[in-house]
């Protein structure tokens, strides 16, 4: 009644709750997919030429040794020796004594970012700068979470002269390691669309995969001269494209959603209000990810697309008991409102809570490793929290604000 009685009111402040969850959105990190799974750093040692196999080994004996200090690391597997692969083994090639393999496992996952930056560091004190590449493994980083820039120019000398700018400008965005490029190689020649190309290819090691891929780009475009042009690798242009795919994949679904409840009310007006309960689910999603320190992925928009049918069940069940009120009890709008909204309370919250606890245990993490991740239960419990609580609120008094669209869309009917 309160809110029926205080429509601007009510309207301006869920108008304030919906623009902070839009600027919490923006404060978000945003990636394809977050890690998962198994996470294991490597560090690949290449010492020079004129190492032993026993120096190799006395090194990465220092490493294990530095290891040993390091709060949260599992199993630690390390492999001195190169044997130089298939071609060795047939052709009786020699083995590499000066390089050597530690793989090191994480107990706890979430934590790869800072831990690889810890390695990093103390494998640099024992083997040199030059001589050791520490990364981090996981199947969201490989395909689906990869880092690649191309560089393309008409002019092969200027791609040369801009190759070692681009990755110095590139080690320098935060979140950016193990910069490369396929110039490392005298054998590779890249192509992209009959122009002359450089790729150059890292590890993220952020949350913001996709911002600092953005970082990265613009990072090259301010350093790279006006006759080299820069685009996104393949990996990062899929990540890219699939970001934006999927709230293309929303926005189709909330109109499919609109056509379908037109179909059933035979009415533009009334669908139109019960609308108005999906952007208050936002809120409550936006505020979820906030909390628990989650990022804006492909979980998470998949996770809103879900509550575009759940919230809009919630609605509908309110308005059907309003117009059937309207219609078939000839109750005035008003009352017909706020008995639908006692009538009505008690399903709605039912089908909430219901959703909402069902959805708790992928939400605290207890199904580890599954590639559905724990942030689309997240956005489900957080939008419909809101969702449901101001559904109550919001929606009757945009029927009641639109009801005289609806009674001139019955006049010209007629």
């Amino acid at each position: 009644k309160w809110a029926l009685n205080h429509k601007g009111s009510t309207i301006a402040i869920a108008s304030v709750l919906l623009l902070g969850s839009v600027f919490l959105f923006g404060t978000r990190p945003q990636a394809f997919l977050p890690d998962f799974g198994d996470i294991r750093l490597t560090a690949s040692v290449d010492l020079p030429d004129d190492y032993s196999m026993s120096e190799t080994n006395d090194l990465t004996l220092e490493f294990e040794e530095a290891l040993g200090n390091v709060d949260g690391l599992g199993a630690v597997m390390t492999e001195v020796g190169g044997s130089g692969g298939m071609e060795a083994f047939f052709l009786g090639g020699s083995i590499n004594q000066s390089a050597a393999s530690i793989s090191m496992a994480l107990e706890d996952p979430t934590q790869a970012n800072e831990f690889t930056a810890l390695l990093r560091e103390e494998a640099v004190k024992v083997f040199g700068t030059d001589n050791v590449i520490v990364s981090s493994g996981s199947l969201s980083s490989q395909g689906f979470g990869g880092f690649a820039l191309v560089a393309a120019s008409e002019d092969f000398s200027n791609l040369e002269d801009f190759n070692q700018k681009a990755i110095d400008a590139l080690n320098d965005v935060d979140g950016l390691a193990n910069v490369s490029s396929n110039l490392a190689s005298v054998n590779t020649y890249l192509r992209v669309d009959g122009e002359s190309a450089i790729r150059f290819v890292g590890e993220l090691e952020t949350k913001d995969t996709l911002g600092v891929t953005t970082a990265a780009k613009e990072a090259l475009e301010s350093t790279a001269p006006s006759s080299v042009t820069i685009s996104e690798g393949f990996e990062s242009q899929q990540q890219s494209e699939g970001f934006a795919d999927t709230f293309t994949a929303i926005g189709v679904s909330v109109v499919v959603v609109y056509i379908v409840m037109v179909m059933t009310f035979g009415s533009f007006i009334h669908p139109f209000t019960i609308l108005f309960s999906l952007p208050l689910a936002i809120i409550g999603a936006a505020i979820a990810l906030w909390i628990t320190d989650s990022i804006l992925g492909l979980s998470s928009l998949i996770g809103l697309m879900m509550l575009v049918g759940i919230v809009v069940t919630n609605a509908i069940v309110l308005g059907d008991r309003v117009q059937a009120n309207v219609r078939d009890r000839k109750m005035e709008v008003y009352d017909a409102l706020v008995e639908a909204g006692r009538t009505r309370l008690r399903p709605i919250l039912m089908t909430a809570i219901a959703a909402i606890l069902a959805l708790v245990p992928l939400a605290i993490g207890l199904s580890d490793g599954a590639i559905i991740a724990s942030e689309l239960a997240i956005v489900v419990i957080g939008g419909l929290t809101t969702s449901t609580l101001l559904t109550l609120l919001i929606v009757p008094v945009m029927y009641s604000i639109l009801d005289r669209f609806s009674k001139n869309e019955k006049k010209s009917d007629k």
